[in-house]
């Protein structure tokens, strides 16, 4: 898993060494995912872009968005961007 945030990264890192709030859900996410590799590593914000904007436009909705036959026009142009393959930039 990639995420822009450093601070889950480092909690993630020390999950059983932290006297942090979510530790038992870290804790507990690394017992269920034991049968197969799974990493959390950090990616820069321009590297995640599509990611970081559904995490700001989440931060300001009052209610619950959902989007199931139409992509959001505000990633749009960020996923274009992101796909290796095109040639929209």
């Amino acid at each position: 898993m990639e995420t822009d945030c450093l601070e889950i990264v480092n909690l993630w890192n020390d999950r059983h060494n932290t006297r942090s709030i979510v530790a038992p859900i870290l804790v507990e996410i690394g017992e269920l995912t034991m049968s197969f590799d799974f990493l959390i590593q950090h990616v820069s914000r321009t590297a995640n872009l599509p990611a970081h904007l559904c995490a700001k436009r989440a931060c300001l909705l009052m209610v619950t968005e959902s989007w199931l036959d139409l992509e959001p026009l505000f990633l749009v142009t960020s996923l274009l961007a992101d796909d290796r393959r095109s040639s929209f930039v």
